[in-house]
């Protein structure tokens, strides 16, 4: 029997191969079009999800059912010791209340962390924690050392449209109405695993600057992995990139949104910001 294994969900936002390439397990989260539930990345793709967006039709996203989760604990602990399992943020889904609870069913060989991210930074972390556990950490440990920090991620998220936001329910009709009407651009904020506003601004550009600034604001920038994360916009995404890499002088990463986020804030979503290197 292996040690150890890592298991997330879609919202980490890569595909099966790559997921069987870097050694980690995905649920895969379900996606609901006019009532039907579709399995991200097996009954339906990232581009399905984007023309029935861009059609008005309205998109969602579902957690892992009970069943689904069980089947997968009991799976991978015939052959691993520990299950590492990091879901989507709590403050973004119930999953990981759900995984929590039903963990203590395996006398302590599932771990679940929350640890407050969405997109591939959670991918990013999982890597990190999968080069701890090489090393002989303790799964106990990581989960204290991810769960103490206020923040391991912060990000900036600048949808295209705000009609998606409406769609999504994230935002009333009324207000979608008044910031079309008005011609705004939401600068979302990612922080603590929540998402709210931060600003609201009348034009991409004024909204990248603006946005700059509570993700460089930062003493040790070598302490963080850096990311632009993006769909459809990938001349903006490469002059995020840039400036990124000017200001902070470090690798900044291009990574594709996958559906479970488009699903709220649309095609066309624009994201930078920054993870925490796990050290222990």
């Amino acid at each position: 029997m292996e040690k150890f294994c890592i298991l997330t969900d879609s919202s980490c936002d890569i595909d099966d191969q790559t997921a069987l390439e870097l050694g980690l397990y995905v649920m895969r989260m379900p996606i609901v079009v006019n009532g039907r539930e579709y399995l991200d990345a097996k009954d339906i793709s990232n581009e399905e999800v984007k023309d029935f967006l861009k059609s008005g039709t309205p998109v969602k996203t579902s957690q892992t059912t009970l069943g689904v989760l069980i089947e997968s604990y009991e799976y991978l602990l015939k052959s691993y010791e520990y299950v590492i399992h990091i879901p989507l943020s709590s403050g973004l889904s119930g999953m990981y209340q759900t995984a929590l609870a039903q963990a203590k069913n395996y006398d302590g060989r599932v771990v679940v962390i929350d640890a407050k991210c969405a997109c591939y930074p959670v991918t990013r972390l999982c890597l990190d924690i999968k080069e701890l556990m090489l090393e002989g950490h303790d799964p106990i440990e990581i989960k204290e050392a991810i769960e103490k920090e206020t923040s391991m991620m912060e990000a900036i998220i600048i949808p295209a449209d705000i009609k998606y936001l409406k769609m999504g329910g994230r935002i009333t009709p009324a207000a979608a109405a008044l910031a079309n009407l008005l011609r705004i651009t939401p600068v979302l904020y990612l922080k603590e695993g929540k998402i709210d506003v931060y600003d609201k601004v009348h034009t991409i550009k004024k909204a990248i600057t603006k946005g700059m600034e509570p993700i460089l604001a930062v003493e040790n920038v070598e302490d963080y992995y850096w990311m632009v994360i993006s769909d459809e916009c990938d001349e903006l995404a490469e002059e995020v990139k840039n400036k990124l890499a000017q200001a902070t002088g470090q690798e900044v990463e291009l990574h594709d949104f996958g559906p479970v986020i488009l699903s709220h804030t649309g095609p066309g979503t624009l994201a930078f910001g920054r993870i925490k290197k796990l050290k222990i």
